[in-house]
């Protein structure tokens, strides 16, 4: 049954989500026709290929705050709206279904962050008229110089990277996933005190951290001179990522456990 709770999750984001990364495939296509065209034509068509340009970099922008807001919205839905009766129905645990809703979120959000940085270099790669041997060499040389200045291998800066992408997704949605299980607790308006609690939630998490960035880099930068700063930072700045995770799926599986309130 978790199996197929997996695939209807999929598959009822998916109706939305792949229309937005569509969305993207034809503003990279647009910018490629535009550029093909300004190349043959010359000067004249300089300012409709900015143009276009300018379309691709909102059309990004757009698609990423979609589908972050969709998701956000789909969880708020399927969970604790009228949707939600028929959700907690299956004959599979809440923190099953809570889990699952996660998973699905994280990988469609992550993907569109992949989706965002192919479709970028893609176009740099087709319009340079590089081969991918080439480009390749140039992103190897330009990480390996930024790793050396950092005092790191260019698999941990890699890493880091990864890392940071991952748990930047993961923290976004648990944030306001965490906003509507709050909103769960008020007795009206549910989801106007979801939207606030979210938002305050971002607030109190960002003073915290910020604090938290104050004193390490205080004890890092004032003691010994023999460490290297950066991969400390790094890996500093990613726990702190994976503890507010930690503290947003709290919030969400003891208010789904023992709070679950639908509307």
């Amino acid at each position: 049954m978790l199996g197929t709770l997996l695939k209807q999750e999929a598959k009822s984001q998916g109706k939305t989500i792949l229309g937005m990364y569509a969305t993207l495939a034809a503003a990279t296509l647009l910018v490629l026709g535009l550029f093909f065209i300004q190349k043959a034509a010359g000067g004249p068509m300089e300012t409709i290929f900015l143009f276009g340009c300018g379309i691709y970099i909102l059309t990004i922008a757009i698609v990423f705050v979609v589908n972050f807001v969709y998701l956000c919205f789909h969880f708020y839905q399927s969970m604790y709206s009228q949707q939600g009766y028929l959700t907690h129905t299956l004959p599979v645990k809440t923190t099953q279904i809570l889990h699952v809703k996660i998973l699905v979120s994280f990988v469609y959000l992550f993907l569109t962050e992949i989706f965002s940085v192919l479709s970028f270099f893609g176009i740099g790669l087709i319009a340079d008229g590089v081969s991918v041997s080439v480009m390749s060499n140039g992103i190897q040389k330009t990480l390996t110089q930024i790793a050396h200045e950092l005092g790191i291998s260019v698999f941990i800066l890699l890493f880091f990277v990864l890392l940071i992408m991952i748990l930047g997704c993961l923290d976004a949605l648990l944030l306001f996933f965490a906003g509507s299980s709050i909103g769960q607790l008020a007795h009206r308006s549910k989801g106007a005190f979801g939207i606030a609690a979210g938002i305050g939630l971002y607030y109190f998490s960002q003073i915290v951290s910020f604090l938290v960035i104050m004193i390490g880099a205080f004890a890092l930068f004032s003691g010994t001179k023999e460490i290297q700063p950066a991969p400390w930072a790094m890996g500093g700045f990613c726990l702190l990522l994976a503890g507010w995770a930690v503290v947003y799926y709290l919030i969400n599986r003891i208010i789904v456990q023992k709070h679950l309130n639908l509307e």
